[in-house]
Formats: C-alpha cells, sequence, structure tokens
C-alpha cells in the first residue's frame, strides 16, 4: 500500500527569508502540489529527496492502530474478509499496548521501565490482554472485552474460517467501538499523558537519524482520528459510513493509493 507524502522541503526553506512569500514561492519551483509515494512501512519513516538534493525523513503522527484499521477496512472494501479481520484484530492489539502506556504514564511509570517491561510480553498477546484486564479492575473501569469475539478471531486466524463480509463488518464494528469509547475515556482521565504517548510515538526515531537529516511529521486521514478525540462527533460514524466514505471521499483516494 503506498499513501501520498507532502514534498516540500524544509531545507530550502530555511536558506530564505522563511516568509510566506518565500513559503509559496518554493511550493512552485518544487513543484509540492504533487505528493511523493511511499509504501507504508512499519518503522513509521519514509525518505525523500528534492529537486535541490536535500535528503529528508518524514514519519506519521497516526498510531499503529490507526493505520492497522484502515488497511483492514480497505481489505473489507476489495471484499478479502479473512484479511480484513485479521487486520481489525492487529489493530485491537496494538491498541491495547497503547492504552497500557497511557495508563501506566499516568501511574509516573517511566517510558524506560515500560519499555523493559513491554519487551517481556510483546510477543504474548495473552499476557497482554492480562496487563489490560488487571488495569481495568484497579481502575473500577467496565471491561469492554467480549470473549466471543476472540473465538471469532480465532476461528478466523487459525483454523482458517473465511467470514461473510457481515461477519467481517461486525467484528470491525466491536473494534471501532471498543477503542474510541476507551479514547474518550482516556480524554476525561489521561489528557497530557495522550500527549506524552504521541511525544513518544514521534521521538523514538530519533537515534535512527543522522544530526545533517532533518525529519518532518506528516498525517493522513484515518477512519479512528485520534486527532479529532476532542471533537463532539468523536465516535459517531459508523463502521459501515466509514467504508461508504472511504470509497466515494477523493480525500481518502489521494492518501491511500493501492499500489505495490
Amino acid at each position: 500500500m503506498k499513501i501520498g507524502i507532502s514534498s516540500f522541503c524544509w531545507d530550502c526553506f530555511k536558506q530564505t527569508g522563511q516568509t510566506k512569500e518565500d513559503y509559496d514561492r518554493l511550493k512552485i519551483e518544487l513543484n509540492s502540489d504533487i505528493d511523493f509515494e511511499v509504501e507504508l512501512n512499519d518503522e513509521n519513516l519514509y525518505e525523500f529527496v528534492c529537486p535541490k538534493g536535500h535528503k529528508a525523513l518524514t514519519q506519521l503522527q497516526e498510531q499503529k492502530f490507526e493505520i492497522l484499521f484502515d488497511l483492514a477496512s480497505l481489505a473489507l472494501i476489495d471484499g478479502y474478509t479473512k484479511e480484513a479481520v485479521s487486520s481489525y484484530s492487529s489493530s485491537l492489539e496494538r491498541f491495547i499496548e497503547y492504552y497500557i502506556l497511557v495508563t501506566s504514564l499516568r501511574n509516573q511509570v517511566t517510558i524506560d521501565d515500560f519499555s523493559t517491561t513491554w519487551k517481556q510480553m510483546a510477543k504474548q498477546s495473552e499476557r497482554q490482554l492480562g496487563a489490560y484486564f488487571i488495569l481495568r479492575l484497579m481502575e473500577n473501569k467496565t471491561n469492554k472485552w467480549e470473549e466471543k469475539r476472540s473465538t471469532f478471531r480465532n476461528s478466523v486466524i487459525h483454523q482458517g474460517y473465511i467470514p461473510s463480509s457481515e461477519e467481517a463488518i461486525d467484528y470491525g464494528q466491536y473494534v471501532l467501538t471498543f477503542i474510541q469509547s476507551t479514547l474518550k475515556e482516556l480524554n476525561e482521565t489521561s489528557k497530557e499523558f495522550l500527549k506524552k504517548a504521541m511525544f513518544i510515538h514521534l521521538s523514538k526515531n530519533g537515534k535512527k537519524i543522522p544530526k545533517n537529516i532533518g525529519i518532518g511529521n506528516a498525517s493522513m486521514p484515518t477512519i479512528i482520528n485520534l486527532r479529532s478525540i476532542r471533537n463532539p462527533d468523536f465516535g459517531k460514524i459508523t463502521l459501515k459510513e466509514a467504508l461508504e466514505s472511504m470509497q466515494e471521499n477523493a480525500f481518502y483516494k489521494y492518501f491511500y493509493r493501492k499500489k505495490i
């Protein structure tokens, strides 16, 4: 899957007076209205070389669970129900990790201690789910987990069950509701730690980048859309409505380019 990311060169901009006029001129000069295509990757680093030879890196602001949910939805639109359920499940698992991180930060756990502990459960989803259950219990929160969903997911992933489109949509809706309703809770109890989790997300690539190469942040539309968490309408759209929007909205088509 390829996406379109801004091709504006900030190194070129730094060599100007950095006015709005300089910015507008450079956009035309560098043809920046045409984004460059990159293939989505797990590292969240995308390289761009401008016409003047400046090399830069871009990373997406969106959390992995947001992107995985969209990839699942695109698979579902194309009729790949089994693949959609698998990616919806991956999105949910990565959200569980995100929830545990934010809750840990709120309880004064350092990112180093969290990372050390997470390594012991990173490859075992049952341990991660157990950590989620205990955190919900300690905070007197309702456990939103439905065991029948795990049974369905396991039958699809491990037993080769081919779900119908309605079954895939139903599972995707469950995941969407689970994530967005929990994000609403976090927005009420952990606003500053949501921001801290974003900072951690955007700074984790820092050690990989040479000092002479700049890094910028880009954003893309997602169904979950964590950036709109403070919007009163957050979480009100259904999965079916989101799927229709992805098919009809040119904004989605512009960013998600079905190429290999």
